[in-house]
């Protein structure tokens, strides 16, 4: 008899989250599918990455000019990686992206810039896993780098494009290399000649030559990190999720609110409604980012894929955090630094809603000047929990107000946590926000504990609903931590 009441209370309760939508997120009717197996990124990389503040920024003739892409730079982020907390806090990348190759290959091989970086990236490499930190590297599929018309007329990049598929040279000599300094994470863009059509065998060639390197080398894994293969459309998740540990699918994020926002669209397309039926003939075609890439995520059969590939081992990666941003000198931002800075309001925004979707957080700021109020942000050891869960599930925006901004996004945890962020994309504070409980999975006449986790404080015990009684401002956000059976101290 108590069997047949529990299976009976459970299947109304079911009905009852079928009926409010919550079975949106909870079963959305897509199946979870196998990720890269190489022992890699286990949970979304944490780390820094050198390319949203530093770009391309090399007029500098030396190894230790300050606003400079240089040795020192690097030296300094990993120092400071560990005396300012952020090894301890689950940071462990430090990573370089473009503009670190001298202009000219040596006997055909990449070698580091002579002036910027003299001892080379093996040393640099060895300077970095000194402090128990990881080094990544960055190269790209095509002729050239993404950046390095800049700096070199020579073909700097892996060449693996329409003439030398599938026997790619350059790309297995290059990727030997870039193994053999011991780097723990290699970043692939998609620049110069690459083949479009074809990229994702390129990007399997690639990620080839980095596991028999890698087994040659006999210590690992590295992170594999395809940088545009989730592009096209239709998008290649899966095949990404078979050969990737983490991929760019989006625009680059730019120091501005405007682009931060323009991604949490592109997370959130087809969410909560989607559009049902197959790609039109514009989306089967595209290739490119913006509003047309987020009009063509709407449909069903994408945001399906798109919520369905993300696990342990592979990642969707919308790009570096700009959360710690600060200025930059007059010759700096001359040379190319952008150093402009978002609002607190909103580098909290960007923070929650990547740790929602279960990103890999990379750092992009001068990690010594951080301000204390960011630099609490990126500490927080209970965003960063929300962002490694073990579950690595997606979030799923449940309610989007186009009128007021207010956005209602959902995750679910491991041992059946709920983390719920309430953003306000609008112009305006929004007064009040009231969360019901049943919209994210708990049943109407359950005791849930909540915890307002950039608070780290607890809320307190309820049933049915919870009102944020402060309301969210502008472009800010509240992100809160439910619990059947509390995690955090009460």
């Amino acid at each position: 008899h108590d069997l047949t009441v529990f299976i009976l209370v459970m299947i109304m309760r079911g009905c009852i989250a079928m009926w409010l939508g919550a079975v949106a997120i909870l079963c959305v009717g897509v199946a979870r599918v196998s990720g890269l197996d190489n022992g890699a990124a286990l949970t979304p990389p944490l780390g820094w990455l050198s390319w949203q503040r530093y770009r391309c920024a090399i007029a500098c003739d030396d190894a230790v000019s300050p606003d400079c892409f240089n040795e020192k730079l690097i030296k300094d982020i990993a120092d400071e990686m560990v005396s300012g907390g952020y090894k301890a806090a689950g940071y462990e990348y430090v990573n370089l992206d473009d503009c670190w190759q001298a202009p000219s290959r040596v006997n055909g091989h990449l070698v580091a810039d002579p002036k910027r970086f003299p001892s080379g990236m093996k040393s640099l490499a060895a300077y970095v896993h000194a402090k128990g930190l990881k080094f990544g590297i960055y190269t790209a599929m095509g002729n050239g780098t993404c950046a390095s018309h800049k700096y070199s007329k020579e073909p700097l990049g892996l060449s693996c494009d329409f003439d030398t598929i599938p026997n790619c040279v350059v790309a297995k000599r290059d990727i030997e290399d870039m193994v053999s300094w011991d780097i723990d994470h290699l970043k692939v863009d998609g620049c110069f000649g690459f083949d479009r059509i074809s990229q994702n065998n390129s990007y399997s060639i690639v990620g080839q030559y980095l596991t028999e390197a890698v087994a040659k080398r006999g210590t690992g894994p590295v992170v594999y990190h395809p940088s545009n293969l989730g592009f096209r459309y239709p998008r290649q998740f899966h095949e990404l999720a078979s050969i990737g540990n983490q991929w760019r699918w989006f625009n680059d994020v730019q120091d501005s609110w405007e682009s931060v926002y323009g991604i949490i669209e592109e997370i959130g397309a087809g969410q909560p409604v989607c559009i049902p039926g197959p790609l039109p003939a514009e989306c089967t075609s595209f290739d490119g980012g913006g509003d047309a890439n987020t009009a063509c995520a709407q449909y069903c059969v994408e945001r399906d894929s798109f919520l369905s590939v993300p696990q342990s081992g592979g990642w969707h990666d919308p790009d570096m955090l700009l959360t710690g941003n600060t200025d930059c000198s007059a010759a700096g931002k001359a040379d190319g630094m952008h150093c402009n800075n978002v609002t607190h309001d909103e580098e909290k925004t960007q923070l929650a809603i990547w740790a929602m979707a279960s990103a890999p957080l990379l750092m992009s700021n001068d990690l010594a000047a951080v301000p204390a109020a960011s630099k609490k942000l990126l500490l927080n050891p209970e965003i960063l929990a929300i962002d490694q869960d073990r579950l690595g599930r997606m979030c799923f925006r449940y309610s989007n107000d186009n009128s007021t901004g207010l956005q209602m996004w959902r995750k679910q945890l491991a041992g059946g946590d709920m983390a719920v962020a309430v953003i306000n994309v609008g112009s305006a504070p929004i007064p009040s926000v009231t969360v019901d409980l049943r919209e994210v999975g708990f049943a109407p006449d359950t005791h849930v504990h909540i915890r307002d986790v950039f608070e780290l404080s607890s809320v307190g015990w309820v049933t049915g609903s919870y009102t944020i009684g402060a309301g969210v401002p502008s472009h800010g956000a509240v992100v809160l931590r439910l619990s059947f059976v509390p995690k955090y101290s009460v």
